[in-house]
């Protein structure tokens, strides 16, 4: 990301829960925003951060846009094992409306199903995604 050969970012800017990079790719000119997250683990805060990042990538649609990183948040519940405790339908509801509302590809894992892993091996989660906008994915 930060080779000048390759990238030329033009800002970056870090706020709650985000790092947003806005620049080009060098070789072939096109513009694009990547906004790497790390969400919060609290159901509320996480809905707090989906509204702040759908009304962005709102004023950003028609542009080549990644959201990638941690998002704490499944969109079905057979992306967590055990499903021990209560996982609320309402927050994977919402997480999977912030992905289509905003119109944002969720690239499929290959090779795994999960992208954490507690350290005893009991408990697993597909908390680690790249969204792409289709502007992204048609290029």
């Amino acid at each position: 990301m930060w080779d000048t050969l390759e990238v030329e970012v033009w800002s970056s800017v870090s706020q709650d829960h985000v790092l947003i990079i806005h620049g080009k790719f060098v070789r072939t000119n096109e513009v694009f925003y990547i906004f790497n997250v790390y969400a919060p683990c609290e159901p509320r805060a996480r809905q707090q951060l989906w509204g702040a990042l759908s009304v962005k990538l709102q004023l950003l649609l028609g542009n080549k846009v990644c959201v990638c990183g941690d998002f704490n948040a499944i969109r079905r519940l057979e992306e967590r094992k055990p499903l021990r405790g209560i996982v609320s339908a309402q927050d994977v509801q919402q997480f999977s409306h912030f992905i289509d509302d905003n119109g944002l590809v969720d690239l499929p894992l290959c090779g795994r199903r999960f992208t954490w892993f507690k350290g005893d091996g009991t408990s697993m989660s597909r908390i680690d995604r790249f969204l792409l906008s289709e502007e992204w994915c048609i290029q």
